[in-house]
């Protein structure tokens, strides 16, 4: 029965090449049941979402800035480019455009809160952008237009934390000007959200415009320094701010996930990795990892 399953296995593998990466059973996941992720936009979302999201920036290289007279431009590759991500022509947002980046939120009229990998040394503060609403409407044919105004630098790290294995994992940004008419983000300065509360996340994952991940559980709270939860993300996303969806507050920085993509051999491009979510009484065993705001408040 075992030479049996074993021959199986083989003549699977040989005529179905792909089916081991379509299962892959041991592989690690990035969606969590169904994909509700959405580009923000005024025609979708709330009032107080969109107030939200204009608090939440894109970090980029120097290098991919163009600076013209009146608007400048940051040059992003299409997602389903085959020599970048190579994501397969029938997954979301594959005709929209992706850069090297990560994400962060405004906490104060001149400084900002990302992931402690995101800024880990003079050197990154000395060659990143941080720019401030990139939406999809911001998209043309060489990648983002943008506008002068919300482009901003960073003067100097105040404080940067990249612990791995505690999963600590924050920078605190000082911008080289004020942040104007925009509103720092409400953040929680005492206790801890709750087991299987929802959660939602604003950010750039993959360096898209700004992408919503709505309808997200916590599932695992065990540890004083970061929680788990079911949020749809991507590299890009780490920086980005982690809200309760009940009060709005920031919870904590995306900082940690699982794998993003499966190659489709047999198409040789690359999908979403997916996961069962489950439920209120027995919620998935994998998840994306949260540091918890209350690391920036006391170590700064």
């Amino acid at each position: 029965m075992e030479r049996i399953l074993i021959i199986f296995i083989f003549l699977v593998h040989l005529f179905c090449p792909g089916a081991f990466a379509a299962l892959d059973l041991g592989a690690l996941k990035a969606i969590y049941g169904k994909d509700d992720r959405h580009f923000i936009s005024s025609q979708r979302d709330s009032a107080e979402i969109l107030k939200l999201s204009k608090s939440i920036a894109l970090i980029v290289s120097k290098d991919a800035y163009q600076k013209n007279f009146f608007n400048s431009l940051i040059n992003a590759e299409l997602i389903n480019d085959k020599e970048g991500i190579n994501l397969c022509a029938k997954e979301k947002f594959s005709n929209h455009h992706s850069i090297n980046s990560c994400t962060g939120f405004l906490i104060g009229e001149d400084k900002i809160v990302s992931a402690g990998h995101c800024f880990m040394s003079d050197s990154d503060c000395e060659n990143k952008l941080i720019v401030f609403s990139v939406l999809e409407s911001n998209e043309v044919k060489k990648g983002y237009r943008i506008s002068k105004e919300n482009v901003f630098e960073c003067k100097k790290i105040i404080k940067s934390v990249f612990d791995n294995e505690g999963q600590i994992d924050f920078a605190v940004i000082q911008l080289n000007k004020k942040v104007l008419n925009l509103t720092p983000l409400r953040l929680r300065s005492t206790g801890n959200i709750k087991l299987n509360d929802k959660v939602f996340m604003i950010g750039h994952p993959l360096g898209l415009p700004q992408v919503l991940s709505n309808d997200s559980l916590v599932n695992d709270n065990n540890n004083d320094h970061f929680f788990k939860a079911t949020l749809d993300s991507f590299e890009g996303n780490s920086g980005s701010p982690v809200f309760n969806s009940k009060s709005h507050e920031v919870e904590g920085i995306l900082v940690r996930g699982e794998e993003d993509f499966y190659e489709d051999q047999f198409s040789k491009c690359n999908h979403y990795q997916s996961f069962e979510e489950g439920t209120l009484l027995s919620p998935s065993l994998k998840g994306e990892g949260v540091t918890r705001i209350r690391e920036v408040f006391n170590s700064i």
